[in-house]
């Protein structure tokens, strides 16, 4: 089983800063734009960068539904 790590994703939404936390395994770009893009509650991305191929379709994706400035952190 992988260990845990605790992460804070911060990005924009229609101009407001949001963040969260967020538990994962590890944390990529890609994983913390999808992330982000659930947690604004735009829209579902499961499978975008599967059936595109592509980590940058997960950000041009969640891009077109307002999000962006996507980054993240890990915390202790």
């Amino acid at each position: 089983m992988a260990l845990h790590k605790h992460y804070v994703i911060r990005y924009h939404y229609k101009g407001q800063v949001r963040s969260f936390a967020q538990r994962d395994s590890r944390m990529s770009s890609a994983d913390a734009w999808y992330y982000a893009s659930l947690h604004a509650g735009t829209v579902q991305l499961y499978g975008v960068a599967a059936i595109r191929n592509s980590a940058r379709a997960v950000r041009l994706f969640a891009e077109q539904c307002g999000v962006t400035d996507v980054g993240f952190r890990e915390v202790p």
